[in-house]
């Protein structure tokens, strides 16, 4: 107890003044014999998500560089790409660390980074607002477009034929267009899935080796030809399409593969480079992304074609195709450059199109003119290909 010595007049001002010095040495004591042990641990994790915070904030950068680029100029920026979801929730992850740790400058610095990925969350994730339940009621005219590689009618580990899955597919959900990659140029699946949609017009098949691309409409389709300029493995075609009294022009890619085969991709999915020694583990991941790196590259002059033939083509477009790169990516930005992505504008929550590489790849798209307005996305993950069927129905607006 404190005593305060007693006068005739009491000075209440110094009696404050007294108590609060007297309390401010209270708590700073107090401070100094409660020296948390967790101090030392606590300062050591701060060091290591200020770490993490850097390194997630520089592959953000990176990434969004890499898409302005062609991959020969910075083809390690391109791989950096592949792991984009997975930069952009460590970056929040460690912005809601600072915020806990009332590290205010570290928060902000994070947050300036998640600030320039921002606009491009949708190329990945699309938020569930304004659902709607029920039984969804679209204007008559609209136009259902069904993109998928199917894999020779292939499941993903070779171990059935899915020509019936994939048929069935198709009459469950009556497209009104249907773009295959992959397709076989012969062979009793390939007879029997033309026979199955004979009902449709359809394309050549534009093919190299053992399968090409090919399109099924309802409408008549008033030209179509394989598209100029592609160089290595590539495949594409288009077709110009009679919708009402306007003219569409539809577009069919396969674009160059990342050459990664299933024995490869057997040793990601199911980790076995972590049974791997350090010398084997190296060379088989520098292999792969020298091959990712080579592929990027032709995939690069690609869409330079591709994008040639539409900025010459006078009708409103419609784009199907496995790009086989993710939108973070130079070949994706030269394409959907001035277009809509349907899955950005109708998608549900987070999407990936390609059954591997623990779900991380989106790189089958649907992507249309503005002229067009985007009304439903949808992506079925059924096991009929390696590849998921994603589907979207547009409106062509009126003029």
């Amino acid at each position: 107890m404190v005593l305060v010595p007693f006068t005739d007049k009491i000075d209440y001002r110094t009696m404050a003044e007294y108590y609060s010095s007297q309390l401010s040495k209270s708590r700073k004591r107090g401070r100094n014999s409660r020296q948390p042990q967790g101090s030392l641990w606590m300062a050591i994790l701060d060091i290591v998500m200020i770490l993490i915070s850097v390194v997630a904030a520089i592959t953000i950068l990176t990434i969004f560089i890499a898409r302005f680029f062609e991959p020969e100029k910075l083809w390690y920026f391109s791989l950096a790409g592949l792991i984009s979801p997975i930069a952009y929730i460590v970056a929040i992850a460690s912005a809601l660390y600072w915020i806990i740790r009332w590290r205010w400058r570290m928060f902000i610095f994070v947050a300036a980074f998640i600030a320039i990925g921002w606009p491009y969350v949708s190329l990945y994730y699309k938020m569930d607002i304004g659902k709607e339940y029920g039984t969804p009621r679209y204007e008559r005219g609209n136009i259902k477009v069904l993109s998928y590689n199917i894999r020779y009618f292939q499941n993903d580990k070779w171990t059935k034929t899915t020509t019936d899955s994939i048929i069935s597919l198709v009459k469950r959900e009556n497209p009104d267009i249907i773009c295959f990659q992959e397709f076989p140029v012969k062979g009793d699946e390939h007879n029997k899935a033309l026979s199955a949609l004979s009902k449709y017009h359809r394309t050549k098949i534009h093919a190299q080796f053992e399968d090409g691309v090919i399109c099924f409409s309802k409408y008549r389709i008033i030209r179509s030809d394989s598209i100029r300029g592609l160089c290595g493995t590539a495949k594409g075609v288009f077709a110009d399409l009679r919708v009402g009294e306007d003219t569409v022009r539809l577009y069919n890619l396969h674009l160059q593969s990342t050459s990664i085969n299933s024995e490869e991709r057997d040793y990601i999915n199911n980790r076995r480079f972590l049974e791997t020694a350090d010398s084997g583990r190296v060379n088989k991941f520098t292999g792969m992304a020298q091959r990712l790196y080579e592929n990027s590259c032709i995939r690069s002059h690609q869409v330079d074609a591709l994008r040639h033939d539409m900025d010459h083509c006078p009708y409103p477009v419609i784009i199907c195709g496995d790009f086989n790169d993710i939108p973070m990516s130079y070949a994706y930005r030269t394409v959907a450059s001035g277009l809509e992505d349907t899955f950005s504008k109708k998608g549900n929550g987070y999407v990936h199109t390609f059954n591997g590489f623990f779900g991380l790849l989106r790189i089958d798209y649907i992507l249309v003119s503005k002229q067009f307005e985007t009304l439903s996305y949808d992506v079925f993950p059924i096991d009929a290909s390696d590849h998921y069927p994603v589907m979207a129905r547009v409106l062509l607006k009126n003029k």
